[in-house]
């Protein structure tokens, strides 16, 4: 599947946060190019990588790019709550 490729792609370029932050973002839009939209999707991962380590955040959804799927899969795979009902 193509966006399990660029995935792969993407996180050995930038394989947390503070990595994203220092790669260039045309590196970012070279990994992510096949997907479309890719200056736009770059400079999220950019944004997003940054306001994520300055840590000022309470919700995940303070954070840019970030709606209710993401937030939603933030609770279930990076603090283990899974809701039900």
């Amino acid at each position: 599947m193509q966006a399990e490729r660029v995935i792969a792609d993407l996180f050995t370029l930038c394989p947390d946060a503070k990595a994203a932050t220092g790669v260039a973002t045309e590196e970012i839009e070279r990994a992510i190019k096949s997907l479309g939209l890719q200056k736009r999707r770059a400079k999220m991962v950019r944004r997003l990588s940054e306001d994520y380590l300055e840590e000022g955040w309470t919700h995940v959804t303070q954070l840019p790019g970030v709606g209710k799927y993401a937030a939603d899969a933030y609770a279930i795979f990076c603090t283990g709550k899974v809701e039900t009902g």
